[in-house]
């Protein structure tokens, strides 16, 4: 019987530290212009939100969630992967996976301003077609997450004062 109390109370908090984490997937999907005239600005990105990594119902953001920044001279294009409070992010993967411009922490790469999370893409990937898988960590139950339209309207005025 001691044996058995003493294993529970081994295994008790464990099983609630599975509960209170959960993940949520993004998906950018940038997208560069036909015209030969704009080839030099950033192709127009959109975020949409995912249950699992192959939701087949993926949840847009009904506003644009990218601004432009200069780094060392050179514009760099961000874009909210919006996952407010996020524990982490990471990429899972990038489409195409044999991408000619985009090259992980040299012309791409996630970046963590809290409490917010973004993406940034440079070089010739800031204006060419990609789209990148991310997967984050929330140290919360599913159930206590906000709800899509409190998360966007947070994103969109975060987009709207970075763009400024």
């Amino acid at each position: 019987m001691t044996r058995f109390l003493l294993l529970l109370l081994v295994l008790l908090p464990f099983s609630f530290g599975l509960e209170s984490k959960h993940w949520q997937w993004r998906l950018i999907t940038c997208k560069a212009s036909d015209s030969p005239v704009q080839k030099k600005d950033a192709s127009s990105c959109k975020v949409s939100l995912l249950e699992t990594e192959n939701d087949p119902n993926p949840r847009p953001a009904p506003f644009d969630p990218c601004f432009e920044e200069e780094n060392d001279g050179k514009p760099r294009n961000y874009c909210n992967i919006v996952c407010p409070g996020a524990d982490t992010a990471y990429l899972i993967k990038r489409i195409p996976q044999n991408h000619r411009s985009c090259f992980g922490h040299f012309t791409y790469k996630i970046e963590k301003r809290s409490p917010n999370f973004f993406i940034w893409r440079d070089a010739k990937c800031r204006s060419s077609s990609v789209e990148f898988l991310i997967r984050c960590e929330f140290l919360s139950a599913r159930s206590t997450f906000r709800s899509d339209e409190d998360i966007f309207e947070e994103a969109n005025r975060i987009a709207a004062d970075l763009r400024q």
